[in-house]
């Protein structure tokens, strides 16, 4: 088991008015669904030939479906499923180009570099895969899905490797559900149908590089259970991974004191990332949550809203608007 450095203080920005120890968790946010706006159809003028036949419109462009523009004599591109709206809604604040750097976007690059140094050292063994990154806690709330989305976006736009990030939570305000795609088939059709295969149902992000598997839909067929067993979602992740062999898999489970669930994920996991809230989990219960993912060899902790002060932050010795600007520096 390692303590992460340099990921102590991970947390959602506040809100305009909320101060620093009252972040707003992320599963307060939900993406809105706008509606679609009839097609009307065009009438022929008395005298003019006829119109062309319409083109229906569809539904009004979302956050979840932008308008791309292809290049001139080019087919047009096929805009991505997450919007970058939608992303930023459930929390990203890092990856996408034009994002400010600031401390919260410079600890996640040092904990997603180490997560990375770890997948490369691990060796591949039978029945696991060293490319699935499961993060986890103890709790709910302590921050592990808005950590798993930005841990996956860093590791995208570091552009080593493309990433697959696997709802494997599916409770009220689940990653699926703040990105607005909680009702696209994903992990509940493949525990359902054995013949699906993951790669038609992952969904791309305005992030390159980065591409999101829905927990789905309740229920894909009647008698089927609401929640698939543990065992069976673990081997959907496992021959999903070996399936996209260039891909890091990185998985937002559920916390392990409220299901057994990351017991059988961190089975296949070749790491497992415990995300823990600064004074608030006890000790007992970070302990009690490793016990259940002990199955996995390489155990990490990382410490997040902690209150951190002067040299013990990035930026202390000046704001992100000064560093690398040419022809200024902190003076001494």
């Amino acid at each position: 088991m390692e303590a992460l450095a340099g990921g102590a203080s991970l947390d959602r920005p506040a809100q305009a008015a909320a101060p620093p120890s009252s972040l707003v968790p992320p599963a307060t946010l939900t993406p809105p669904s706008p509606a679609a706006a009839p097609y009307q159809p065009v009438k022929d003028l008395p005298g003019e030939a006829p119109a062309a036949a319409p083109v229906p419109l569809g539904p009004a462009p979302s956050v979840h479906s932008p308008l791309v523009q292809a290049p001139s004599g080019q087919a047009p591109v096929a805009p991505p499923v997450i919007s970058l709206a939608a992303l930023k809604q459930a929390g990203l604040v890092v990856g996408v180009t034009g994002t400010t750097r600031n401390r919260i976007s410079e600890e996640i690059s040092v904990v997603q570099h180490h997560l990375m140094r770890t997948v490369r050292s691990v060796a591949p063994a039978e029945g696991r895969c060293n490319r699935i990154i499961l993060i986890t806690s103890a709790r709910p709330g302590e921050g592990k899905t808005f950590s798993s989305l930005n841990i996956a976006a860093s590791i995208a736009a570091s552009g080593t490797t493309p990433v697959l990030l696997i709802d494997a939570d599916g409770k009220y305000g689940s990653l699926s559900e703040l990105l607005g795609v909680h009702e696209k088939p994903g992990v509940r059709l493949l525990v359902a149908d054995p013949q699906a295969t993951a790669g038609p149902l992952c969904l791309p992000t305005a992030q390159p590089n980065l591409s999101v598997l829905s927990y789905g839909a309740a229920a894909p067929r009647p008698g089927q259970p609401d929640q698939p067993p543990a065992p069976m979602v673990a081997k959907v992740i496992l021959d999903t991974a070996l399936a996209m062999p260039d891909h890091v898999v990185v998985i937002d489970s559920a916390p392990c004191l409220s299901t057994s669930d990351p017991g059988s994920f961190a089975l296949v996991a070749g790491q497992v990332l415990m995300v823990v809230q600064a004074e608030r989990t006890q000790k007992n219960e970070v302990e009690a949550a490793l016990d259940i993912v002990d199955a996995c060899p390489t155990l990490q902790l990382m410490l997040n809203r902690t209150r951190l002060t002067g040299s013990d932050t990035f930026g202390a010795y000046g704001g992100y608007h000064i560093y690398g600007a040419h022809g200024s520096r902190p003076k001494g």
